[in-house]
């Protein structure tokens, strides 16, 4: 075989090696959200909580009693924490994760996200070893509604519905997935109008279905082994 074939041959299998990480590991890392110490909460925190438009929140090991709300250009974390409310993102915010947590009779909104949506398990590691961001379990409906920046939601326990809508794409050219992956949800998963239509797949690209107690409505979501 001479060189130039050998490589062409290289070109070929490096490229199909490229296509077949892209395929199979639909999952990726993203930046986790980084808080100073005066935007961060611990401990005990009582009474509802905004966070502005430009403003950071980390709850990290916090015990939340009471609703949180984040406006237009607002960016909220949530790690190892208890939240005795619901969690409402309002159209606009920059970016959301919610990792190794608990709502207690709480639903989470997320609506119009400009940057990316986590909540819960990638299968992911850190340097550390531990989950990027661990399964959360949800005493509540689950509501994703147009956000552009890539949606995940994986692992959960969610005791209520998870509606998922118009997510995904605002550019051709830019790829924003709307992951549902391997959750166990009590109530009904509805799916409309995200672009494109949601995917189960996991990190390795094997698909990881959703353990569903309602009914099932929409895209690929209508499929009883997503």
């Amino acid at each position: 075989m001479n060189r130039l074939a050998r490589q062409g041959l290289v070109v070929t299998l490096t490229g199909a090696l490229a296509l077949l990480v892209l395929t199979v590991a639909p999952l990726s890392a993203q930046a986790a959200v980084t808080c100073t110490p005066a935007e961060t909460v611990t401990g005990n925190s009582n009474g509802a909580i905004n966070v502005a438009g430009d403003q950071t929140l980390c709850l990290d090991n916090a015990t939340q009693t009471g609703a949180i709300t984040v406006d237009p250009g607002g960016t909220l974390s949530v790690r190892r924490s208890t939240i005795d409310g619901s969690v409402s993102l309002n159209a606009g915010y920059t970016q959301f994760e919610f990792c190794g947590s608990e709502t207690i009779g709480g639903a989470i909104e997320a609506t119009g996200g400009t940057g990316p949506v986590l909540i819960g398990d990638t299968g992911l590691l850190g340097p550390d070893r531990a989950p990027v961001c661990a399964a959360n379990i949800i005493d509540g409906a689950v509501t994703l509604d147009a956000n552009h920046g890539g949606v995940t939601l994986a692992r959960n326990d969610i005791r209520a519905a998870v509606t998922a809508t118009a997510n995904g794409n605002v550019n051709v050219n830019v790829k924003t997935p709307t992951n549902i992956v391997g959750n166990d949800i009590v109530g009904a998963l509805t799916c409309t109008g995200n672009t494109p239509a949601p995917n189960n797949l996991g990190l390795m690209g094997l698909p990881e279905p959703n353990v569903v107690g309602g009914e099932r409505f929409g895209q690929t979501c209508l499929d009883g082994g997503f």
